[in-house]
């Protein structure tokens, strides 16, 4: 009887701890490497449109910035071409799920050695679900 109980007390300590506790993230943990809402804005809009064209069911509500900076990407002769950022977006599903994503996008660099204004999306991480908030 004490080694079920000692299983079971062991079961109960391990599924609080960091194995399973990093499985209940929430979005309001994630800090902002920058800010700026505008960019935020046109993310979630971006976002929005693809899982429109998708036909995923989920609707992006609120991203945090994670890059500190734009990082760069070069040609083969090493002239910059776009810079990307990393932005987590947080989207609520119709089944009552909250999730999160981490999105990819870049901003082409003009001829005028002038970043565009458009932001394009480049590539999505993995979808993990989250508490809702």
């Amino acid at each position: 009887m004490i080694k079920h109980f000692a299983f079971l007390l062991l079961a109960i300590v391990l599924f609080n701890t960091t194995l399973t506790a990093q499985n209940r993230a929430r979005f309001s943990d994630f800090k902002a490497g920058m800010t700026d809402e505008g960019l935020v804005k046109q993310a979630l809009k971006t976002a929005n449109e693809r899982a429109l064209n998708l036909r995923c069911p989920e609707t992006y509500t609120r991203g945090v910035i994670l890059s500190y900076n734009w990082i760069n990407e070069l040609d083969k002769n090493g002239f910059i071409k776009a810079r990307r950022i990393h932005i987590e977006l947080y989207c609520e599903k119709p089944d009552g799920r909250c999730a999160i994503a981490d999105y990819t996008f870049k901003q082409k660099h003009d001829i005028d050695d002038v970043f565009s204004s458009r932001l394009i999306f480049e590539k999505v991480g993995s979808m993990y679900y989250v508490d809702c908030e």
